[in-house]
């Protein structure tokens, strides 16, 4: 969500709203809006105690760059030679931390790995990322994808961004603090999958290996989020959003079917035409805007760092709900904060350009709200698709609806604790040690992550990338020219130097 997107889209509703609710209850809702705040964590804020990274950690990370671990749908393609490659350089490149660790390979190429902590009473922690990357075929890029060189900068590399960033800076802290002497409080684990980026099963076979050995986390950290500039609401100063949730994500397959022919004598009803009409009427129809106690405390908090106006329509939603859901669902960036999504993705027709086809098929890709299921995102679809058979004339038998079991689906993750929770009050203040000038929110995340898997054996799943995300960053994650500035990469190390020499603070 662009800053430039979201003031376009609300700036007329955000006017529309702060009159309404002035002429209404005025003097209330300037009350609330002067009493919007940004938040605060509860107790002092966690830095990296004085440790800042150097040039020799950003030489370690361009090496692992440098190694195209490219997971692929079809495994038979995966070139095995490079995954064989990664532990062996994290072996070379991090030896005390290596030594340090117990070490379990889940599914060939994933990796587990156990820091003994001082004190086994204690329920671990579990810090996440995925080491594989999607492919670069067919895009362009400025620089080697594989080059890790580093221009005006920026280091440019596939899975710079996503997440190689994450597990360099995961081994940076865990390699100084060993040599220095730490023992965390608790046990450490760390996971990496080889195959987050095509669904693949390593974090479900690691999370059955720890549940099989009676380990149940207090808090895991995984991809999501970051600390995202360019924020919406006019908000000046970076955001730290913290995924509490992600959507389910499941995919359908429309079919019409109709009498085939000769494309020169077509009718209203061939199977294309009865397809695009069902596909439009799913589209359009995605299911009622919800506001969530989790959407309600990003708007909260973006608004409090924003503007009087903003900060008195979001402060007085129990006034303005309706009309800034109104107009946050007219726009597709804003929408999918509300709902369930439908994203018609492919389409299949005729084989030929002059035949009619009797069968007609599409895709749509589908993200399931939290506050529903993958069966209500189905059977919304199902009478959705029903309702235009009806009104094209045919019986609703003409069109199918039914779940692409070729590709994993998922339901919504639960909510993870982010009130009053010690916890996510612990994140708060790590980002407040090495990010003093960020806010922080909790939000519900779009895309699917790995961490989905560890709400099985743990309440608090949380999604952040401790690293400072532009907007123009964000776009690169999967794109061509992916990159990432030096001094983002140094800077994010100590957030997960804050975040593992801090650990003393976390408590149950």
């Amino acid at each position: 969500m662009h800053a430039k997107t979201i003031c376009k889209v609300l700036g007329g509703a955000a006017a529309l709203a702060a009159g309404s609710a002035l002429g209404a209850v005025g003097a209330v809702c300037a009350v609330r809006a002067a009493k919007m705040k940004p938040s605060r964590p509860d107790g002092a804020p966690l830095g990296a105690n004085g440790y800042h990274a150097g040039d020799d950690a950003v030489g370690r990370f361009q090496e692992l760059l440098r190694i195209p671990t490219v997971s692929r749908d079809d495994p038979a393609l995966v070139d095995r030679r490079h995954f064989a490659r990664w532990v062996p350089t994290l072996r070379r490149l991090y030896p005390l931390t290596f030594a340090a660790c117990e070490l379990h390979m889940i599914d060939e190429f994933g990796i587990l790995m156990r820091w003994p902590g001082a004190n086994s009473a204690f329920d671990p922690i579990v810090m996440m990322a995925h080491h594989d990357v999607v492919p670069v075929e067919g895009q362009v890029w400025e620089h080697d994808p594989f080059g890790a060189e580093i221009v005006d900068g920026e280091i440019w590399a596939r899975g710079s961004l996503d997440t190689k960033c994450i597990i360099g800076a995961f081994f940076e802290a865990a390699e100084h603090l060993i040599r220095s002497g730490y023992t965390p409080p608790r046990d450490v684990w760390y996971f990496s999958s080889n195959a987050e980026e095509t669904s693949g099963p390593a974090a479900r076979d690691a999370v059955a290996w720890l549940r099989d050995h009676d380990i149940h986390p207090y808090l895991v950290l995984d991809e999501g989020g970051a600390v995202a500039g360019d924020t919406p609401l006019g908000v000046k100063v970076p955001v730290a959003m913290v995924g509490v949730s992600e959507k389910g994500h499941v995919d359908l397959t429309v079919t019409a079917h109709a009498d085939g022919g000769h494309a020169s004598t077509p009718t209203d009803i061939d199977a294309p035409r009865l397809l695009a009409r069902v596909c439009e009427h799913i589209a359009a129809h995605p299911g009622i805007p919800c506001f969530t106690e989790a959407l309600d405390a990003t708007l909260a908090e973006l608004a409090s760092r924003s503007s009087l106006l903003y900060r008195l329509v979001f402060s007085n939603l129990w006034l303005t709900r309706p009309v800034v859901a109104k107009i946050m669902a007219a726009d597709g960036e804003t929408a999918a904060m509300l709902r369930t999504t439908y994203a018609l993705t492919q389409l299949e027709g005729s084989n030929a350009h002059n035949v009619l086809p009797p069968v007609a098929s599409a895709n749509f890709n589908v993200r399931v709200a939290p506050f529903e299921t993958v069966a209500d995102a189905v059977q919304r679809a199902r009478v959705l698709a029903a309702e235009e058979c009806v009104a094209s004339g045919v019986s609703p038998d003409h069109v199918t609806v039914e779940i692409n079991d070729a590709v994993p689906y998922t339901e919504p993750a639960p909510i993870s604790p982010f009130e009053n929770d010690a916890a996510f009050d612990y994140l708060h203040r790590c980002v407040a040690g090495v990010y003093p000038e960020a806010g922080f929110a909790p939000y519900v995340q779009n895309s699917c992550t790995d961490s989905r898997e560890f709400n099985e054996i743990c309440e608090r799943v949380y999604r952040f990338c401790g690293f400072e995300y532009s907007g123009e960053a964000r776009g690169l994650i999967h794109a061509e020219n992916e990159r990432i500035g030096v001094d983002v990469y140094k800077r994010g190390i100590e957030f997960y130097m804050a975040f593992l020499a801090n650990l003393d603070q976390l408590a149950e």
